[in-house]
């Protein structure tokens, strides 16, 4: 079973300047820090609940916005739009986000965000209860100041709420699957998506609060520092042709697909004239070396390994300069079809239709299986047979369309 995603991407605005962060603004943590209290002030005061026959109530008189979506790679890609849409409806609005540290360098600085509030989950799950509540102080004390007037649960987690709850926000509005009790402190919004991509669900918050463009947009920090390093050390690499990045990780270990299957996908490639190169995070070696032997590629034809050798900023740059990605559900392969790039993703136990890159350069491939999908991380039959049932010539095939109709272009000139 085959797939694409319609609406056209745009790796859209966004400063590069200090990682995409705003001169004057920038994270808050527990230690303060970003825009000082009373820089680019708000109105006082809270907007009170309005009146259900306003048909937009909510969009009189904000002023303070706080998103949150603290996590996770392909998460936080799938909520840009929404910002997009948000700052399109509230111009002169103060824009805040909460996010975990090591993904904030994917979000993009003004017009799009004005701060930034580190949701430092990594320490608060090292520390003791104690310790956990003293951050959670500090972090209610680092918000406050911005006096938002309303927040946007877009993680639909107890954690999410609970930063939301913590911004003093009166207003507190979430996406339609809000769980682990989320909804007994934020308002749940369902519209005409629910059972659509999660994009168009996301999207379904903001538009309850006023008129949005139809188009969607991905709002991204400038690259291009990070893509010409990238091209560098591939081009010293000895790769030359157009470049196809393969990503064989997974963070569920029921997405992932057979080593040998990569390895046969990598010659096909390979013959076809193109450069392929691995990617992924650190403990996605051990497979990157696995299906490089497999592959067994002649002298003059090695497949760089690059797992584990980029941050998000680098996976920008190095996604960006790609002719086409390929690879399981997961973050590269959204971070890639958010700037435009060509992909092909492989869907087994996770839905297409839910979660699929999105863009018109976007394909995927389904397993045509009764189990999938299952949603479970590990495969109940332990096996993995929904990813092992997709053949290589399936992907191939959706490959060679996406090509057909955007032309690769060689990693030199690119």
């Amino acid at each position: 079973m085959t797939g694409d995603r319609g609406n056209p991407p745009s790796a859209g605005g966004g400063d590069a300047e200090g990682a995409g962060r705003p001169a004057g603004g920038g994270a808050r943590d527990a230690s303060g820090g970003g825009r000082a209290p009373g820089a680019g002030a708000v109105a006082a005061g809270r907007v009170p609940w309005p009146e259900a026959s306003d048909p937009f109530p909510e969009h009189r008189g904000v002023r303070g916005i706080l998103v949150v979506k603290t996590s996770a790679l392909g998460d936080v890609i799938h909520s840009l739009p929404s910002l997009y849409a948000l700052r399109s409806l509230f111009p002169e609005a103060r824009i805040a986000w909460a996010v975990e540290p090591r993904f904030s360098d994917l979000l993009p600085g003004p017009p799009w965000i004005d701060d930034l509030v580190l949701f430092r989950k990594a320490e608060m799950r090292a520390s003791g209860l104690i310790g956990k509540f003293r951050a959670l102080a500090d972090m209610r004390r680092a918000m406050r100041p911005m006096e938002f007037d309303l927040a946007l649960d877009l993680q639909g987690l107890m954690k999410s709420t609970l930063v939301a709850l913590l911004s003093g926000a009166a207003r507190r509005l979430g996406y339609c699957e809000m769980r682990e009790g989320s909804r007994l402190f934020t308002r749940p919004v369902t519209g005409p998506n629910r059972s659509g991509h999660v994009i168009q669900r996301y999207l379904d918050v903001v538009r309850s609060l006023g008129p949005v463009p139809d188009e969607v947009r991905f709002p991204l920090p400038d690259c291009s520092p990070e893509r010409e390093v990238m091209r560098s050390r591939l081009l010293e690499a000895g790769a030359a042709g157009p470049l196809a990045l393969l990503f064989p990780g997974a963070g569920w270990r029921s997405k992932l697909w057979p080593a040998a299957f990569y390895a046969r996908l990598a010659g096909d490639l390979q013959s076809w004239g193109m450069t392929v190169a691995l990617g992924g995070g650190p403990g996605d070696g051990p497979l990157a070396r696995e299906i490089i032997s497999l592959a067994g590629t002649p002298a003059g034809r090695a497949i760089p390994d690059l797992t584990g050798a980029t941050d998000i900023r680098g996976l920008m740059g190095l996604t960006s300069l790609a002719s086409v990605c390929a690879g399981a559900d997961t973050g590269p392969l959204h971070l890639a079809a958010a700037q435009g790039t060509p992909t092909v993703s492989l869907f087994g136990p996770s839905s297409g239709e839910r979660a699929g890159t999105w863009g018109p350069a976007a394909r995927y491939v389904a397993a045509g299986v009764p189990c999938s999908p299952c949603f479970k991380r590990d495969c109940p039959r332990k096996d993995n047979f929904c990813m092992e049932s997709i053949g290589p010539p399936a992907v191939l095939e959706r490959l060679r369309e996406v090509l057909g109709l955007f032309p690769p272009a060689s990693l030199a000139g690119s």
